[in-house]
């Protein structure tokens, strides 16, 4: 399944690679897709990892994991996917690859350009100090083959993301277990685009959404096209030098800021659905800035992410399909301005409001989703504050904490050094309500201090 490189510069021409901005279309299965152009404003920024955050989540990840004895097989399984090759033969002077036809085994004598390969592969798990099969790489076939030589190359490009993913996960019951599902899981995911016409779907379209909204849309479509091109390489490579220099030269395309969010997210995958990914997402490193990212890098609040159901690759972009009744912020009457919603009651001011509703019941308070501030009323207008869309009951004790929070500084939430409230006042409405329920959440379950 090699693409000449001939091919692949062709394809990616038809495609678009102009340094143009890709745009997203939302099919919202009403009418026509409507475009959403991502904005170049702050927050369309890259969210910063750190590399200690990353760890503690993917070990608060593993410890809910049972890993499956056959991590790429499961990994297909994921993401509904056939195996895209089965084992190969190599002709070391051709540097042709032969898949074997069905039915065929490697019971014949191996290659010898196929025994070094994997002699070299087994020698450096024993360098690293992981001996034996340790990205089980072996477990469907005696040598590096096939979809393994793409993985083993993918797992060097990460270099030291792949070493903070053992710290994470080393002091487990099964770390060798863990890591080689997190490997798989991002190696068979990231195989997806690199078919013609490549899509997602189910998991795999909340994950592309996900790291779209983390990295930004024309970082990931570049990953896209490192990502095919790692596969020609892969396939191409015959010694283990060869598939580290490849997969050396697609770390410097990924970076490492990315490679934390794609190991971070695809271990979030494991084993999920669509939509318990997307319940995991405001629990991770990063998505305080998700939150405002969302509208601005994808046109879809970040609550919403679990509810597009496909990712497509366009010409000049890509293609949501969200679920029936899934908003676009991008559509006509969507809250990218601050509207309410049809059949809430609103009122001019904070008093009106007060009277309007009464009191909030024993113990409890009436919270502002999006702020009342000064600046939030003169951008929005009071009735997009002062509503009952917009003001939800709160026990005391949350509501203090929320408060507090709000007038604080968090820097490790919001990359910033102002106050919570200072950085939140710069964004829109749909972000500012899309971060306040983020918020509310994290602070009751004590994620957010």
């Amino acid at each position: 399944m090699r693409l000449p490189w001939l091919m692949l510069c062709l394809l990616w021409g038809l495609l678009g690679c102009s340094g143009t901005t890709r745009v997203i279309r939302l099919d919202t299965g009403r009418g026509s897709p409507v475009a959403h152009v991502p904005r170049s404003e702050g927050a369309a920024s890259p969210i910063v990892l750190e590399g200690n955050e990353v760890k503690e989540a993917v070990a608060q990840l593993a410890r809910t994991l049972r890993p499956s004895s056959r991590p790429q097989e499961a990994a297909r399984r994921l993401f509904e996917v056939d195996p895209r090759s089965g084992s190969y033969l190599f002709d070391v002077r051709s540097r042709r690859i032969t898949p074997l036809t069905p039915g065929e085994s490697l019971t014949t004598e191996l290659p010898q350009a196929e025994i070094e390969l994997t002699r070299a592969y087994l020698r450096w798990c024993e360098r690293t100090g992981r001996k034996g099969d340790c990205l089980g790489l072996l477990k469907e076939s005696p040598s590096v083959t096939g979809d393994a030589r793409f993985s083993l190359a993918l797992s060097l490009a990460k270099g030291a993301v792949l070493d903070e993913l053992w710290e994470a996960v080393k002091d487990m019951a099964n770390p060798e277990a863990l890591m080689q599902a997190a490997l798989w899981t991002a190696a068979t995911y990231a195989l997806l685009w690199t078919v013609p016409e490549p899509a997602t779907k189910g998991v795999a379209a909340v994950l592309t959404a996900a790291l779209i909204i983390y990295v930004g849309v024309d970082t990931f479509w570049g990953l896209i096209q490192g990502f095919r091109n790692l596969m020609a390489e892969s396939d191409r490579a015959v010694t283990f030098d060869e598939l580290r220099d490849a997969g050396e030269r697609f770390g410097k395309v990924m970076g490492r800021n990315a490679a934390r969010a794609f190991v971070m997210l695809a271990t979030a995958a494991i084993g999920s659905t669509g939509a318990t990914l997307g319940a995991k997402l405001p629990g991770l490193p990063g998505a305080a800035q998700a939150a405002v990212r969302a509208e601005a890098q994808a046109g879809v609040t970040y609550a919403g992410v679990a509810q597009i159901e496909t990712v497509a690759v366009a010409a000049d972009g890509f293609t949501f399909g969200l679920a029936p009744g899934a908003v676009a912020m991008s559509s006509p009457g969507a809250r990218g301005g601050g509207s309410p919603p049809a059949g809430c009651r609103e009122w001019q001011t904070h008093g009106g409001l007060y009277k309007g509703r009464g009191s909030a019941g024993p113990g409890r308070e009436w919270h502002h989703i999006v702020e009342q501030t000064e600046g939030n009323v003169r951008q929005f207008g009071p009735e997009a504050i002062h509503n009952t869309d917009n003001v939800i009951a709160l026990d005391k004790a949350l509501h203090d904490l929320v408060s507090a929070f709000y007038s604080s500084k968090k820097p490790r939430i919001t990359n910033s050094d102002l106050t919570v409230r200072e950085w939140l006042s710069t964004q829109s409405y749909q972000a500012q309500r899309d971060f306040g329920l983020l918020a509310i959440e994290n602070i009751r379950k004590g994620i957010w201090r």
